[in-house]
């Protein structure tokens, strides 16, 4: 599978799942667009860098995912498969970073969307990218390889956005809306691989 068929891809996936891909479109709406009650988090921030949890996590355990995501396609001598997951990756990125900026200054509900957990100055909150990122993991592997092998993703995609919000990184509402976005995205450009036939 070449790349410029890989980009034509979720042209036919869109036809074929449209119902499932507008309910998750719908969903990431609603995610974007919650007003996270931030003062809240202000005046009581999560402790999550006391927690060797969501530090190890955040240092150590997310780049599970990323680690597993090379290993499959490499072990499975699956160029296609690698091909797909640097288009998800590329995708991925332009997703959540794009929306970062197009939304930092955007206010609902008297909540700046940009606004980060730890200080009402930063920027960029919405969506998060780790949470994208590990979340199209999940669904690259189980489409492309085995559904089971996905199931190791899971916890650690959990764990990476529990991180995200324990260290006042993210919005509840941004590691939501990053996970979807990083599902839809694998979603789209993610196939099922062929195997081959036993002569």
């Amino acid at each position: 599978m070449t790349f410029r068929e890989i980009l034509e891809q979720p042209r036919d996936i869109w036809r074929q799942h449209t119902i499932v891909l507008v309910l998750m479109l719908a969903l990431i709406g609603g995610a974007v667009v919650y007003p996270s009650d931030l003062p809240a988090y202000h005046a009581a921030p999560y402790d999550g860098a006391q927690d060797p949890l969501v530090t190890g996590t955040e240092d150590y355990g997310r780049h599970l995912n990323t680690l597993l995501a090379l290993a499959v396609p490499l072990m499975a001598r699956d160029p296609a498969g690698f091909r797909q997951l640097a288009v998800i990756t590329l995708a991925g990125i332009l997703a959540t970073h794009g929306p970062k900026r197009l939304l930092d200054g955007l206010v609902i509900g008297g909540t700046r969307l940009g606004e980060r957990p730890h200080s009402p100055d930063s920027q960029h909150n919405m969506p998060s990218g780790h949470s994208a990122l590990a979340s199209s993991v999940v669904w690259f592997l189980g489409r492309r390889y085995s559904w089971w092998l996905a199931l190791i993703t899971v916890p650690i995609t959990l764990l990476t956005m529990y991180a995200r919000v324990m260290l006042n990184a993210h919005t509840f509402s941004a590691v939501i809306a990053g996970c979807l976005i990083g599902l839809v995205i694998a979603a789209l450009f993610t196939t099922q691989r062929q195997r081959a036939r036993k002569a």
